[in-house]
């Protein structure tokens, strides 16, 4: 068996044991209350769900810059000389991804604020 098959086998095996924590919870006792009616949705609603997705995508994206920045720290002390100037331009990369998500996130909040969300 190649390194990449024991590699694949032990993270399919991983993602399979995870997988199954979905199945098991998946009685819990979930009532809901009050939908609202067709067109019952509010100018408060679509803001609430623009706020939702803005954070999901957010959080997405400052998480991938952050594993972009780890890779990168680890290709700077792995890598040698020349790997080491390819890491550098990734750690740079992925500092300014990070300012540019928490930048957009003030700016959304600000004009969600200033709408009065």
């Amino acid at each position: 068996m190649s390194k990449f098959q024991k590699i694949g086998s032990v993270v399919g095996t991983i993602v399979a044991a995870i997988g199954q924590a979905g199945v098991v919870f998946a009685q819990s006792d979930i009532r809901v209350v009050n939908p609202t009616q067709v067109g019952g949705s509010s100018f408060s609603a679509i803001i609430t769900i623009i706020k939702t997705v803005g954070g999901w995508m957010m959080t997405l994206a400052g998480a991938l810059a952050v594993i972009y920045l780890i890779y990168g720290g680890i290709m700077y002390i792995t890598g040698g000389e020349k790997g080491a100037e390819k890491a550098k331009t990734m750690i740079i990369n992925s500092i300014t991804g990070l300012v540019i998500v928490a930048l957009s996130y003030l700016i959304a909040n600000m004009v969600l604020n200033a709408i009065g969300a």
